[in-house]
């Protein structure tokens, strides 16, 4: 069927990729897969076809692969790298396929970047050019360095992978491989390069080479061995990864992953998904999320994000249409977006609005000369629910073409966003500024250095747009008030000695430590442990079905076990934080890990005070007093509250209608005041009565010991 063909060194200098530094993590071989399937998708009159990817996993004998004979079991031995797994008899598999797709093209006999009638060869590119930049000229594809599939033996307990693919363009011809990656070795006193192959062995230009073994038969027989889903006739490539890590990758992880990081693409109807027996398509890619989040209230983004991102394919009127005129600098300001004013009444209504950033690329076309191009790329936004809009999460996404970049998700707006890069010229140019894996850029990718001019301000911008456009509008946005200021979630400094505001919903931290200049990527030293600050209690407004407006105030309450727990890991990070030898870290980079793990520390450390004082209390902030004040907005009014007047509205009216649970009791209902004592953590309470909208409302609520 196959042969371990190990060709010795042929001189000069011996080059190990070390790929384990770029591709560590289990998920890297899934991600791989599913660009290399994107990248090869049929296309039908200049329309890309669906992908469809299926994983499975398989159960092989040792001794039913002829092909690991005593010479690759030599080579095993001395290997540098995948020395986890013992080369045991049964060897568990996983099984990564993709349909709807070209397969491998060109020609699998020959070990040259063309074929012998001049077109490109595509087997070379994938088994020998690593690093080649073979796609990287071509904006559809997401691929560009050509090193991806080295994540297939990374994954691998022995450091291997197999593969079959038919390619449509040749009579759907079968070629069955196989790659290895111990490090340059030697064996019985032969010195040998990084990789070896699985094939056949030919002389090609008097050096021996080894590729693709095109046969039928055997083809047929390497299915069967493995139990692929394939059929002989189906164009597309099968990869098997033997030996892969159970304790990572597992039929669920799969399917997280995928849900997570995949989700345009299968809601649009361009990537198709089965997991073993679990099907994942735009039809159900809905349930699946939900059943997999326990937050109520993310469930609920979750379902309103794909509203928004179905929406976002449509045509938008020219209502909700808008221009940001670029001015070659990497900031904005209102200035930018022509009916800024237009726009700010319409993002508070909740509409999708789109905004389109037009720029030049200056693309290098000898090593004097530029082309220039004009160019787009479109920022859709929408604002949260306004009974949600105090939490901040990742409901968002940054796509070029068919590939998500998903580092680029913030959780620093409280709004829905997608940057979407259709435009030819535009994917070519941020598919320059990608980093490894796709899922970042970078304004200093060297790769950008080399073929554009003027390229930085566009990419900088980018990166942030949709933050500097949310701060920009909350900014001349009196309505933001209502849940994501101060104000509201904030507990007073005189009474706890530190203010409070959980308005973001996200993580503190992530919001305190600047990003680092240069796009660097500052990793932690020590992963911190989920510590967030003690909240009194949580608010939320709902606009009922009869037009009216309800507030409610809900108690926050603290289990004791919960809290010693905290505090045991919050301990447990500073311990380990005061091990680190800081005379490691003297690069930038190392410095930079440094004051992110001081300014981290130091949250941590006035935490820990707060829980500790919360746990010598009983774990309860009760009783406290509860202050609810209210103003209606109004066009060129900066502070509502202060304007009120009686004539506008008064609590004490009974067209407002207060409840309250037990532990909580009302000591004031005056005018544009409410005042509550709460006994206990376990209380409610609300009010109803306004029915204005919310968008002339804005609340203050502060609360104070007894």
């Amino acid at each position: 069927m196959l042969e371990f063909i190990p060709i010795k060194h042929g001189g000069g200098v011996i080059v190990d990729s070390k790929p384990q530094q770029k591709f560590e993590k289990p998920d890297n071989c899934i991600l791989e897969c599913v660009q290399n399937a994107i990248d090869a998708a049929k296309e039908t009159n200049g329309k890309r076809q669906k992908t469809i990817l299926k994983f499975h996993f398989s159960q092989v004998r040792k001794s039913e692969c002829k092909f690991f004979d005593k010479n690759f079991e030599n080579h095993l031995k001395v290997r540098k790298y995948g020395k986890r797994h013992d080369f045991d008899d049964s060897i568990s598999c996983l099984i990564m396929e993709d349909f709807s797709t070209t397969g491998i093209t060109g020609d699998p006999d020959i070990p040259d970047d063309q074929t012998s009638t001049g077109e490109k060869n595509n087997w070379y590119h994938f088994l020998i050019d690593f690093g080649g930049q073979n796609k990287l000229q071509d904006a559809k594809k997401g691929g560009s360095e050509g090193e991806g599939r080295q994540t297939f033996m990374l994954n691998s307990g022995i450091a291997t992978f197999f593969g079959i693919s038919i390619d449509s363009r040749n009579n759907n011809r079968p070629s069955i491989f196989g790659m290895s990656y111990f490090g340059s070795r030697k064996v019985n006193g032969t010195t040998f390069p990084a990789f070896s192959s699985f094939g056949k062995k030919i002389k090609y230009e008097n050096n021996d080479e080894c590729v693709p073994v095109s046969d039928v038969q055997k083809a047929k027989e390497f299915i069967s061995l493995f139990n692929l889903k394939r059929e002989i006739s189906e164009p597309g490539t099968s990869i098997v990864i033997p030996f892969y890590s159970k304790e990572d990758i597992s039929s669920e992880f799969i399917i997280q992953r995928l849900i997570d990081i995949y989700r345009v693409p299968i809601l649009r109807n361009e990537l198709e998904v089965f997991v073993e027996d679990t099907q994942i398509n735009s039809q159900n890619i809905r349930s699946l999320v939900d059943a997999r989040e326990e937050n109520h209230e993310k469930k609920l983004l979750y379902q309103d994000y794909f509203n928004f991102l179905e929406e976002s394919s449509k045509n938008l009127s020219k209502e909700e249409c808008f221009e940001i005129n670029f001015f070659d600098n990497d900031e904005i300001n209102k200035g930018n977006i022509e009916n800024f004013d237009k726009l700010i009444v319409k993002f508070n209504e909740n509409k999708l609005l789109k905004l389109r950033l037009s720029f030049q690329i200056k693309k290098l076309r000898d090593n004097i000369r530029y082309d220039t191009f004009s160019s787009s790329i479109d920022i859709y936004i929408k604002k949260y629910p306004s009974n949600l809009d105090n939490i901040r999460e990742t409901f968002n996404d940054f796509i070029r073409g068919q590939m998500p970049l998903y580092q680029r998700r913030n959780k620093k707006t409280s709004m829905f966003h997608l940057v979407n890069i259709q435009d030819a010229h535009a994917m070519l140019l941020f598919k320059h500024a990608e980093q490894a894996n796709h899922s970042e850029i970078s304004a200093d990718n060297w790769k950008l250095k080399d073929e554009y001019k003027g390229y930085k301000p566009i990419i900088r911008l980018s990166k942030n747009i949709t933050i500097k456009l949310y701060n920009l509008i909350t900014s001349e946005n009196s309505e933001e008030d209502y849940e994501a200021t101060q104000d509201l979630f904030q507990i007073d400094e005189k009474d706890t000695g530190q203010s409070q505001n959980n308005s973001s919903g996200g993580d503190e931290e992530e919001d305190e430590v600047d990003d680092p200049p240069e796009d660097t990527k500052i990793t932690d030293i020590v992963v911190p442990p989920i510590f967030e600050g003690l909240k009194q209690y949580e608010v939320s407004q709902e606009n009922e079905s009869n037009g009216t407006i309800t507030l409610y105030v809900k108690g926050k309450v603290y289990k004791e076990k919960e809290i010693k727990k905290n505090i045991e890991e919050a301990q447990k990070y500073l311990a380990e934080v005061k091990k680190v030898d800081f005379s490691k870290y003297t690069s930038e980079v190392g410095r930079k890990q440094l004051e992110r793990m001081k300014k981290k520390s130091d949250i941590f450390e006035r935490r820990l005070i707060e829980y500790k004082n919360f746990l010598s209390d009983g774990c309860t902030f009760y009783p406290r007093r509860i202050e609810i004040d209210a103003g209606f907005e109004g066009e060129g009014v900066r502070n509502s509250i202060k304007k009120y007047k009686p004539r506008d509205f008064d609590f004490a009216d009974e067209s407002f209608k207060l409840n309250l649970s037990s532990g909580v009791k009302l000591k004031k209902r005056n005018q544009n005041e409410i005042s509550l004592i709460a006994n206990k953590a376990d209380f409610n309470f609300s009010v109803n009565g306004f029915g204005e909208g919310i968008e002339d409302i804005r609340w203050r609520i502060r609360n104070y010991t007894i």
